[in-house]
């Protein structure tokens, strides 16, 4: 099996010819044409062969081989069997018409006597043997899978160890190089199928023989019982392997982070349908789909934009169209977000091309061809019409509202708002792309087609500043400040000026052309989208590239939300095969300083249009036929609250609307759940290590390194008693009654306190160092667990302090909680595990285990699930009665505590990333949850390609339809 595979022009085969010797002395094959291919053979299937059997794909560059259709049949053939590419430059040549697989990697540059050419045979060597043990895997299974679908023999698919070995190698993938192939999976997927199949056909024969011996010996009656018992039994083991099998297909899907997050978390809902894991439920957890709040239809491509305040959102396009599809009426609707009721339409005598609020919100300006119009909001009353010299293509409204912009054409023109008189004009020698005004309302600027950028004084019609790229100008805009434009162009580049000199700042490039540009709030950054598939964001001053993130295609906009946290980008995602037009887009919210992916809303077209809210709360995005407004906080976490320093303790209070933390930074502090906002908070004279709420919510027990035990009113922080141990304190609680509290010590006392008095009335000693403590639900009993010595829980009598049971770890027992009956007691320890005990025999009924240290476990409100986190920065939920994991949620630390909220919707976990969390975790919310997030259920092709037969077809989301049986052709308007 060769290891290079290299596609070249006849008129580069001597320099082929160097190559193919070079890499030989590094002991490395190739496979090329004058060497490979037998006489009489068809030389394009061999080619194909050949490409398919080789580990990676090298590419030379030069212009006659962009030019070659053999050469881009090649380049298309590596990319349907993901080979590794490595694009070798051996001529210079225009980018425009270079293969875009070719394009958007990394060249090796190999031009005569312009480059090294042995550092370039060093870099193809090492790009050979990065990952080489994946590369060598890669190639072998995607010739088994191609050989597998070539023949249609099922004797030849992956079976036992091998099968196991290939769903993890796929599973387990994110970035690696080359990415598994679509038919890679389809083996894979086949391959667990018929194993399975196979299982169930010798479970069945089982069945068929235990219900024969049966017939010998046993009524019909209960024959026909135990025919149905294990009937059920067989179905019930294939709906697992079923499930297991979309779950392993979601969670390959879903490591892409690609256009196809849609079908991952479809995938995993029908998965937590049949049989819930934690595996689904994390990719539920981890999605990044935001919820449509609401969702607005026209009949063509449309412009958005948000009220100041928020309240309203409004698009304008096509409203209707006559049978030659030519657009007879424009319109402009607006919508209240809150009731999501239409309020207002306006209608123009074409598709409105732009649309702008004013500053205050009352008026709305749209153009549609050479008209532009100004509208009263509330109403859609006509203020002021304008006819422009050319169609309209760009809008702005002046900061305190009284004149608009328009540009379009070789004109831009400015306008008195509430009369429509013109009240300053210039020209341009090529068409007006974007027009803008400056924040101090002394300048306007404008990008033309011919690549200039304009900055011309207001009062005065004078022009201030004219800067020049090298290609169209295709997006504007001023910087907060007002010192600084920032302009995108065809010629690759966004570049930053300086508005009084027209000087030029900073230049940042793109591999392709620059779509859309804006600065940040603060002015410190530059965002740029472009069709080289990224955004990117960049320091406006050194035009240093701070971030860069990826989407599946062109984006055509992006811009920073309204406090410059995050970065948004829309665009497409999915061309037609034919590349004409686009079939699936969306918007996307990123972290940009993590480059981190955090909200995803799709189109099925490209997104044209985004923008956010004032208050950051909602974006409005446009695609197709379709403007949804979506939420930006996408996440399952319900809320977040931030500490100096790390977290380590959390509670509920009893009615679930408040969560207490703990912190190092030497804070307790209450926050409401649904906001996360800060409620009250008291300070120790030390870090923190334990809180919790007395049962009535009026008081919070607060413990740490001070030595001290206080107890403190919920809502005023107000200290209402204090009690003190010999060493500092790990743990405390309050007894159901709240008459009493209970205090652990690494002094290796537990102590019992009377609250109003302060007065210590029972105490308990361990061997070592006592880490945790807790009152059984009727104050009988209190569990304790310590690890300086003998690793024990145990559990003593309330009153007496006698010890009642004892079990024992093999490292220190950090956690103990009961469950809601007091019949058991759950631990977690150091050894990695939380284990279930008898209460009052010490007998352990159960276990589960975490990747490291597990520092807090406890018991769901109903006794159903158990709530663990550990070391391995993870929360687990878990199934009291089977050990199951249900559910998994991750912070980027250690967790530290977790609890469930008193009706067991949620979970609150502490972590050393200084954050305490409350999230969903039921199956039955995360499935509701997910599937207000998707726009749409599976398509058929989609659920034959994933699920087969072995279920009807069905909405895996019932609040989404399904795709018809038959489509009947579209009408004729």
């Amino acid at each position: 099996m060769s290891h290079i595979f290299i596609s070249y022009s006849r008129k580069d085969i001597a320099f082929a010819q160097k190559i193919v010797d070079t890499l030989a002395t590094q002991k490395l094959d190739t496979w090329i044409d004058w060497k490979s291919i037998p006489k009489g053979e068809d030389w394009e299937q061999e080619i194909y062969q050949g490409i398919e059997a080789a580990d990676a794909f090298l590419f030379l560059i030069s212009p006659d081989s962009v030019a070659s259709e053999m050469c881009n049949k090649e380049i298309n053939h590596s990319v349907e069997n993901g080979k590794r590419i490595l694009p070798i430059v051996l001529r210079n040549t225009d980018l425009k018409i270079i293969h875009p697989e070719i394009s958007k990697r990394n060249w090796i540059y190999c031009r005569g006597d312009q480059d090294d050419f042995n550092a370039a045979i060093k870099q193809i060597r090492e790009t050979i043997h990065t990952d080489y043990e994946w590369l060598k895997y890669h190639t072998n299974l995607q010739v088994k899978a191609l050989e597998w679908r070539r023949r249609k023999d099922h004797s030849r698919l992956l079976r036992g160890r091998e099968l196991q070995e290939a769903e993890q190698k796929l599973a387990m993938l994110e970035k690696k190089d080359p990415q598994p192939t679509n038919i890679q999976r389809q083996y894979a997927l086949e391959s667990r199928r018929r194993e399975s199949r196979t299982k169930n056909t010798i479970f069945t024969v089982g069945v068929i023989v235990i219900v024969a011996l049966a017939l010998l010996s046993l009524f019909a009656f209960n024959q026909k019982i135990l025919a149905d018992d294990n009937a059920a039994t067989a179905q019930a083991n294939a709906d697992i392997v079923l499930a297991r099998q979309l779950s392993a297909q979601a969670q390959i899907i879903f490591s892409y982070k690609d256009s196809k997050q849609q079908v991952a978390v479809l995938l995993a809902i029908q998965s937590m349908h049949m049989f819930p894991t934690g595996a689904s439920a994390q990719i539920l957890q981890d999605n990044t789909l935001a919820r449509p709040i609401a969702r607005m239809t026209y009949s063509d491509n449309a412009t958005f934009a948000f009220s100041p305040d928020g309240k309203y959102v409004a698009w304008g396009g096509c409203g209707q169209r006559d049978s030659n599809r030519s657009c007879t009426q424009g319109v402009t609707r607006v919508w209240e977000l809150d009731t999501k009721k239409e309020i207002s339409r306006m209608t123009h005598d074409n598709s409105v091309s732009s649309i702008v609020f004013s500053p205050d919100g009352k008026h709305i300006a749209s153009s549609s061809g050479t008209a532009v119009r100004i509208w009263e909001t509330a109403t859609g009353r006509e203020i002021a019409r304008m006819t422009h010299d050319n169609s309209v293509d760009s809008l702005a409204f002046n900061p305190n509202g009284r004149y608009i912009a328009s540009g379009g054409g070789t004109t831009a023109s400015v306008w008195e708002a509430a009369t429509g008189i013109e009240v300053a004009r210039t020209t341009h020698d090529g068409g007006i792309s974007s027009v803008a005004f400056s924040p101090d309302n002394k300048y306007l600027l404008w990008g033309g087609d011919d690549g200039t950028v304009h900055v011309w004084e207001f009062d005065t019609g004078k022009e201030v500043a004219r800067m020049t790229h090298d290609g169209g100008v295709n997006s504007v805009a001023f910087s907060p400040d007002g010192k600084y434009v920032v302009s995108g162009s065809y010629d690759n580049t966004a570049r930053v000026w300086e508005v009084d000199t027209g000087k030029e700042i900073a230049r940042m490039t793109h591999d392709w052309g620059v779509i859309s540009v804006a600065f940040s709030p603060n002015g410190r950054y530059v965002v740029s989208g472009s069709s080289d598939y990224t955004a990117r964001v960049w320091e406006t001053i050194t035009g240093k590239e701070i971030a860069r993130m990826m989407h599946d295609g062109s984006i055509t906009f992006a811009t920073f939300s309204p406090d410059g946290k995050y970065v948004v980008s829309g665009g497409c995602d999915q061309y037609a095969l034919n590349g004409s037009f686009c079939i699936s887009g969306s918007s996307r919210m990123w972290n940009f300083y993590t480059e981190k992916e955090i909200a995803r809303m799709t189109h099925d077209n490209q997104v044209n249009s985004v923008a956010f809210s004032p208050n950051g709360k909602y974006i409005v995005s446009g695609g197709g036929t379709t403007a949804s407004v979506w939420e930006t906080a996408t996440s399952k976490e319900i809320a977040s609250m931030a500490h100096n320093d790390n977290v380590v303790s959390v509670a509920f209070s009893p009615d679930g609307q408040y969560v207490v933390s703990g912190s190092w930074d030497g804070t307790a502090r209450v926050w409401e759940v649904g906001t996360g906002k800060e409620i009250a908070r008291t300070k120790h004279d030390g870090s923190l290590i334990a809180v919790a709420f007395s049962p009535d919510g009026r008081y919070v027990v607060s413990g740490g390194y001070d030595n001290t035990v206080r107890v403190w009113e919920s809502f005023t922080g107000k200290e209402i008693a204090r009690m003190t141990h010999d060493d500092s304190i790990s743990s405390v609680t309050f007894s159901p009654d709240g008459n009493f509290v209970v205090s652990g010590s690494y002094d290796k006392t537990v102590r019992v306190w009377e609250i109003d008095t302060g007065k210590e009335v029972a105490r308990m000693t361990h061997d070592g160092g006592v880490n945790s403590v807790v009152v059984s639900p009727d104050g009988r009993y209190v569990a304790s667990g310590e690890g300086d010595w003998e690793h024990t829980a145990r559990v003593w009598k309330t009153t007496t302090g006698k010890e009642i049971a004892r079990m024992t770890h093999d490292d220190s027992v950090v956690s103990v909680a009961f469950s809601p009956d007091g019949n058991y007691v759950v631990s977690g320890s150091w050894d990695g595990t939380a284990r279930m005990w008898e209460t009052t025999t010490g007998k352990e009924i159960g276990r589960v285990t975490h990747d490291g240290w597990v520092n807090s476990a406890v018991f769901s409100p109903d006794g159903k699930y158990v709530a663990s986190g550990g070391k391995d920065n993870t929360v687990r939920i878990w199934e009291s009665a089977t050990g199951e994991e249900i559910a998994r949620m991750t912070h980027n630390s250690f967790v530290n505590s977790v609890a469930f909220s008193p009706d067991g919707r949620y979970v609150v976990s502490g972590s050393a990333d200084g954050t305490a969390r409350v999230w969903i975790y039921r199956p039955e919310d995360l499935i509701a949850d997910a599937c207000t997030r998707v726009t749409r259920n599976l398509t058929r092709a989609e659920w034959k390609r994933y699920i087969g037969t072995a279920l009807p077809y069905q909405a895996v989301c019932p609040n989404l339809p399904i795709e018809p049986e038959f489509f009947l052709p579209p009408q004729t308007p």
